[in-house]
């Protein structure tokens, strides 16, 4: 049966995702996966609405390209604490963040509340736009995000910020991207940098939220974690991944435990036993133990008739649960900066 979205959604979802109007020239069986799975997550980020307050005391920048094509994907968002801006020093840290969404899915407004609530607690977020795929692949995606940290480079004077204190956080899909962005930047063997038209970053701490981290399961490599991850991401594994992991050292792209040798800076990692990519934190905390790699792992069991789900600190930070991580994140990267 034809996927079609009804016309009353439309214009809502298209607020926070594309939804139909990028898969032209895809096979019809992908084009109904991926509509299928965009309009189930529109569904359920419905629910977000009417957590949608007001930024109050945090200053908010909207749709600033940082790619001059015109094209949504490559706007960003800077959230500052107002105080800072009132202070109009040059101390604050900084958080790039990546949102989720199987790599298909989403615009950075999704993760608005997050930002907020990162802002905060005493950091300056740039919230990063990015190609979805198709729009973009996975080698792509990166470059996105790695224009975006060179536009920050570019412009930190408008900001109250310090240049010395950045990093990444991502959640899901974003915290692969993150979690590569790092790798490539701490490895120069991993890729081809120059080649591939990645920058210089300096980014010095990340924090990763429920990410999958495992391509070694759509190479016949790495460690083969197993999880409940949507059978779509395996479908286009060959599109998504595939220029990547031919620009890449197989040794270091395709293992957690080549991953965590690339130099990564300090971690912070939240998953929870709800999460259903749970095993591909608890496994790159592993990998990262035995480097060592500082970092921190925070993995919740939720208390009996609850739940704390796939990037509940992300997609719902006004819990208890996720404001405990959310300060014990912003206690870590203080410590480590």
């Amino acid at each position: 049966m034809e996927v079609s979205v009804a016309d009353d959604d439309v214009e809502l979802f298209r607020s926070w995702t594309p939804v139909d109007e990028d898969l032209d020239g895809l096979d019809r069986a992908t084009r109904e996966m991926i509509l299928r799975f965009r309009l189930g997550c529109c569904r359920t980020d419905r629910n977000r609405i009417p957590y949608y307050g007001p930024a109050g005391d945090v200053d908010e920048f909207r749709d600033i390209p940082y790619i001059e094509d015109g094209m949504r994907a490559h706007l960003l968002d800077v959230y500052i604490p107002h105080e800072a801006v009132v202070r109009a020093g040059r101390s604050l840290p900084v958080y790039i963040d990546v949102h989720g969404g199987g790599f298909v899915y989403g615009y950075k407004e999704l993760n608005r509340n997050f930002c907020l609530a990162l802002a905060r607690r005493g950091f300056a977020v740039v919230s990063v736009g990015y190609r979805v795929f198709p729009q973009a692949d996975f080698l792509g995606q990166l470059q996105d995000v790695n224009a975006a940290v060179n536009w920050l480079s570019a412009h930190a004077g408008d900001y109250p910020i310090d240049m010395g204190r950045v990093g990444i956080t991502g959640d899901s899909a974003g915290a692969c991207l993150a979690l590569f962005t790092l790798a490539i930047q701490g490895d120069a063997g991993l890729i081809d940098r120059d080649g591939c038209g990645f920058g210089p970053t300096g980014l010095r701490y990340g924090f990763l939220v429920s990410g999958k981290y495992d391509l070694g399961v759509y190479a016949g490599g790495g460690s083969g974690v197993e999880t409940a991850e949507p059978d779509m991401v395996r479908v286009i594994s060959g599109d998504l991944f595939g220029s990547f992991l031919d620009a890449a050292d197989w040794d270091l792209a395709l293992s957690l435990r080549g991953l965590a040798r690339c130099g990564m800076p300090p971690l912070f990692l939240a998953t929870s036993s709800d999460d259903f990519l749970q095993c591909e934190t608890l496994a790159l905390a592993a990998e990262l133990a035995r480097v060592p790699v500082d970092f921190e792992l925070h993995d919740p069991r939720p208390a009996k008739g609850e739940s704390l789900g796939h990037v509940f600190p992300v997609g719902m930070p006004w819990l208890p649960e996720s404001g405990m991580v959310l300060d014990r994140a912003r206690d870590f990267t203080y410590e480590v900066m």
